[in-house]
């Protein structure tokens, strides 16, 4: 027995697309797909965040405008889907056993390899930030690079004899070999990283950028210096946000990056067509303030999907503004 059930159908789909919970029946090119739960630590881990794509679903019900897309969308400079086509299929809700990590871990990387296999980007909001390394497996054939936006490091080798938890997650997608290239922005304050971690992350390869950095140098500056070949999972911890944007998080943390400066982020790797998949983790929708979190995740999610692959026929970016 699988607790969730296997097929839970969302009472709102995200932005009204179909709903298809079978990987080999998608045939759109973005998949949005909630991951309730992530190998965990202790029991609260399974149930604070496993709302989040329900309430990003809802969200995006809420800010429609009678769930019609084809108006003119300024972050994309056209509309989401001009010609009404939806070129997203809601999947539901992951189904695996949150009782066994194992399942959790293994059941996920079945499903994401189903759809990377067959080119489609999944959209994912998630659990717990244990979950990254569960979507990137599914990129074996491939190399990628990661970029995350987190406030933490997240390269602890075991937490409390967990090596797959949410402290975790840099150092396992660092132990594949099809990864490449790790950026990691938003860094600040204290989680749960020693020293020796960030020598260890460091020595690894990667990069690591304070929020106060990415304040300085500005996201335009980052973007252009990101490694021009590989496409990215990009990977949003909420918490790596500024507050303003994302307040429903359990480890809120002064000075995160703004709305402007992730979008600007997600966005230019989206019309690079190089977004391989989006993966929001940590968002906690009782916490959420007038589902200002729920938002942000929702419209970075449309940055990709209108950006990406589709043609530039707007005059804003052709003039530089």
């Amino acid at each position: 027995m699988k607790y969730l059930a296997d097929e839970v159908e969302p009472i709102r789909t995200f932005l009204n697309a179909p709903y298809e919970p079978d990987p080999a029946a998608v045939s759109t090119p973005y998949s949005f797909i909630g991951v309730p739960f992530g190998p965990p630590y202790h029991a609260t881990d399974l149930t604070l965040c496993a709302g989040g794509a329900d309430e990003v679903r809802q969200e995006s019900f809420r800010q429609s405008d009678a769930l019609n897309w084809d108006n003119y969308d300024f972050d994309i400079d056209d509309a989401l889907f001009p010609d009404n086509i939806c070129t997203v299929t809601d999947m539901g809700t992951l189904p695996n056993d949150f009782r066994d990590p194992d399942d959790i871990w293994d059941s996920g990387i079945e499903t994401f390899s189903a759809l990377v296999d067959r080119g489609i980007v999944p959209l994912v909001v998630g659990a717990f930030d244990s979950i990254p390394p569960i979507i990137g497996a599914a990129f074996r054939d491939e190399t990628i690079n990661v970029l995350q936006i987190d406030s933490h490091l997240d390269f602890r080798h075991e937490r409390y004899g967990v090596t797959r938890g949410f402290s975790s997650p840099m150092r396992r997608l660092r132990e594949y070999p099809w990864v490449k290239d790790i950026v990691q922005v938003g860094l600040r304050a204290a989680g749960s990283a020693r020293p020796s971690d960030v020598k260890d992350a460091i020595a690894a390869g990667n990069r690591l950028v304070t929020a106060a950095d990415l304040h300085e140098m500005g996201p335009r500056t980052l973007l252009d210096s990101l490694p021009e070949e590989g496409r990215w999972l990009i990977t949003i911890d909420c918490d790596g946000l500024d507050t303003s944007i994302a307040p429903a998080v359990g480890a809120r943390e002064l000075g995160g990056l703004t709305f402007h400066e992730v979008r600007t982020l997600v966005a230019g790797l989206a019309r690079q067509n190089r977004v391989a998949s989006l993966v929001f983790t940590e968002y906690q929708p009782a916490l959420d303030i007038q589902h200002i979190t729920a938002q942000t995740i929702e419209r970075l999610m449309i940055n990709v999907i209108g950006n990406q692959r589709a043609p530039k026929r707007g005059t804003l970016r052709e003039s530089g503004e």
